[in-house]
């Protein structure tokens, strides 16, 4: 039986009102709380001593980042481990990322933080500025207690062996290189590469139906749909995942004229991603409905609306004119290629010939397998592929890796490829030079997007020419944090992946 102590946020709103009312003082903890241990302990009963109630929310399972095997303990566990100290009044489970809107509803006077935070400038995912923003928005003060430091995840990684062996083995030898405060001095050179986005906009439609019994009188599978969400999906989620990173990315996307969804595209962009669309007459923009079985999250089918022939000569045109006004703007230029009739002959030659840095990507999906394929273009300067489309482009399925690489590297004269190998991680290759990245995802909801988020995030790195190892473990990374979500519903940003990258670094 659960403690009565643990209670919903709603609930645990009402009861902070109420003590007010009776003017206790009101101490607030939040965090993880992944493996109960003593610097935990003497972090409650530091932040108990400043005040009369001491009340305590926990990350729910689904914002935990901290690397493969995390959280060890679910969100009910770890409310109830915490619960159990005699210090604590009321524990509750976030609904949030952050605890920027709990310290709205809750309104303590004290939101306190653990010693090992020392300042707020030097939290490096900058959620605790937010926080401290929020506690004086609410008339309260950000205080940091002062015992002892312990990491739950350093102990589970030094102690408990949660991470996977050839990750470990990897970063001991990574961390003798590399420290977080590099990681971060990176990240932020990203943030001045002009970046212009080319490709198809997609629709991600994702229907949640629960499954009904089989009909008696034909073999189908009869649903009842329940809920539906839509997601900016294609070229428009590459866009999305660098607008965090980067200041200024440009966005020339092919949109159908017919249910062009160009008001849902706008309001779905990140506000530095500058929009040029264009349109094809012939169809339009392409929609991708997925079925899914509500209780397994499995996806059941999906149903595609589409024009797939190439975009006519008049549509050409107008695109091949306004890349011509636009790529001398730019520093860096990415082709998200879904194989859907953007990427003309025409318009990759001008690519190749006038793009300042040309990033490609030539994905292979359900509506073109076999037909867009990376070696259409004649010249790339990074290309990120995965290894079943590196394979039908080199035209052998069962061969080793590498060589296909080099001979792909040959063919587009390019020097940096990264390909993505799902469960295997990833391998990059710099200048002939091969570095092989282990998985490092732990908690798989939907692979669709992940290779969107690597090549989003790595294309600068490339241009900027860093350490070729550190850009193929912040791809790696990136990907990790990107398959947790459904589809593209959340794009990759900053603080999420530094706070990734800081734990598996410890």
């Amino acid at each position: 039986m659960g403690s009565k102590k643990v209670v919903d946020i709603d609930t645990l709103a009402k009861i902070t009102a109420k003590f007010r009312e009776k003017g206790k003082k009101i101490v607030h903890c939040h965090g993880c709380f992944d493996l109960m241990h003593i610097g935990h302990i003497k972090y409650f009963q530091s932040a108990k001593r400043m005040g009369d109630i001491l009340i305590v929310t926990v990350t729910p399972d689904r914002y935990v980042v901290r690397g493969p095997g995390r959280p060890v303990f679910n969100e009910v566990l770890r409310s109830e481990s915490v619960a159990a100290l005699d210090c604590v009044d009321y524990v509750s489970i976030n609904r949030w990322t952050t605890a920027v809107e709990t310290i709205h509803l809750l309104k303590p006077h004290l939101y306190v933080k653990g010693a090992d935070f020392e300042r707020v400038e030097n939290d490096l995912t900058g959620y605790l500025a937010k926080e401290q923003e929020a506690i004086r928005e609410v008339g309260g003060e950000l205080v940091f207690s002062n015992e002892e430091v312990f990491s739950s995840s350093k102990l589970l990684k030094d102690y408990f062996g949660v991470l996977p062996k050839e990750l470990d083995k990897f970063l001991v030898r990574f961390t003798k290189r590399f420290n977080i405060d590099k990681v971060v001095d990176v990240l932020n050179q990203m943030q001045k590469v002009k970046t212009l986005v080319i490709g198809e906009a997609i629709i991600d439609e994702y229907n949640f139906c629960h499954v009904l019994q089989r009909v008696s009188k034909a073999p189908i599978v009869a649903t009842r749909l329940f809920a539906s969400e839509s997601y900016a999906g294609g070229a428009l989620a590459v866009a999305n995942h660098l607008a965090g990173f980067v200041d200024e990315v440009g966005m020339v996307a092919l949109l159908g004229r017919e249910d062009s969804r160009e008001e849902f595209i706008r309001g779905h962009l990140k506000p530095n991603v500058t929009l040029f669309p264009c349109f094809r007459e012939d169809g339009p923009t392409v929609i991708k409905r997925r079925f899914l079985e509500e209780g397994s999250m499995q996806k059941m089918f999906e149903v595609c609306h589409f024009n797939d022939y190439p975009i006519n000569g008049g549509t050409e045109e107008k695109v091949i004119n306004l890349l011509k006004e636009f790529l001398p703007r730019y520093d860096m230029v990415i082709c998200a290629d879904f194989g859907h009739g953007f990427f003309t002959k025409r318009i990759i030659d001008l690519l190749g010939r006038e793009a300042p840095y040309l990033v490609v990507m030539a994905q292979s999906n359900s509506a073109n397998f076999g037909f867009n394929l990376v070696t259409k273009y004649p010249r790339a300067d990074y290309v990120v592929i995965d290894h079943q489309e590196i394979k039908l482009a080199c035209h052998d399925q069962h061969g080793e890796l590498e060589p296909m690489i080099k001979q792909i590297s040959r063919s587009l004269n390019c020097h940096r490829i990264n390909v993505t190998l799902g469960r295997e991680g990833t391998l990059y290759c710099n200048n002939g030079t091969f570095y092989r990245i282990p998985v490092a995802s732990w908690k798989v909801v939907d692979t669709i997007g992940a290779g969107d988020a690597v090549l989003a995030i790595t294309s600068p790195l490339t241009y900027l020419n860093l350490d070729p190892e550190l850009i193929a473990f912040i791809g790696n990374c990136a990907g990790a944090l990107a398959v947790q979500y459904l589809g593209n519903k959340e794009s990759v940003d900053p603080a999420s992946l530094t706070k990734l990258i800081e734990v598996l670094m410890k």
